[in-house]
């Protein structure tokens, strides 16, 4: 599939079909068709931002429904295409659209918590969940978005940081997986505090898990 999709007047049952209702590769099938580029790489959209943005944050905000429609496969495709930068109308891409007012925006990485709580808490799913934050986030690690620059770089950063923390607390080892790996990249002048906090609250755990935290609160995951 390739060309332009318009989604301009879908409802949002229909986004969610959009999204998650795609044929996946079978182990079985042939080399050929397990190399095939993603969907979500090949197709233009012509999308109204206001209305995907409020889309997300519905989706996020009420995201169980989704075991019982879809297979775990085609919640993995359909979470990477939602993050990533590939599909015109990802979160990702979304929530820096400018014209939108950015409380719009800010809900619906808010919400991101309650996809967390709700949906990959129950279902960690295969690598969707513990990348989720690395498109959100990186551009702090790599220095294409500063706090000094105030502005979105530092609100947008905040709402990040707020939520990773909650994501943080819950008691689900791929959730929490996901919010250092995030923290990691977002560079928030709070991470180090953060993560003591969190570790002196869990003398228990591994070794290896500690120093996984660690590295996080000093930005080395990658």
């Amino acid at each position: 599939m390739s060309g332009t999709i318009d989604i301009r007047n879908i409802s949002f049952e229909k986004f969610i079909e959009f999204l998650f209702d795609r044929d996946v590769p079978r182990e079985d099938e042939d080399n050929e068709a397990k190399k095939r580029d993603p969907w979500y790489w090949i197709v233009d959209v012509c999308f109204d931002a206001r209305q995907v943005c409020k889309y997300y944050r519905t989706l996020f905000n009420r995201s169980q429904f989704l075991l019982e429609r879809y297979s775990k496969e085609q919640l993995e495709q359909g979470f990477w295409a939602i993050f990533g930068s590939n599909l015109d109308c990802s979160a990702g891409n979304v929530i820096w659209v400018e014209e939108l007012p950015f409380h719009l925006r800010e809900e619906c990485v808010r919400a991101m918590f309650f996809l967390f709580r709700d949906l990959f808490f129950a279902e960690p799913l295969d690598t969707s969940v513990y990348m989720w934050w690395d498109p959100f986030c990186y551009d702090w690690h790599c220095g294409n978005r500063r706090r000094e620059n105030g502005g979105e770089d530092l609100l947008m950063q905040d709402v990040m940081f707020e939520t990773l923390a909650k994501i943080l607390l819950l008691e689900s080892e791929i959730c929490q997986a996901a919010a250092l790996h995030g923290l990691s990249h977002l560079h928030h002048p709070k991470t180090e505090e953060l993560i003591q906090s969190y570790l002196d609250g869990r003398q228990s755990i591994s070794s290896e898990w500690r120093e996984f935290a660690l590295a996080a609160s000093q930005f080395k995951l990658m």
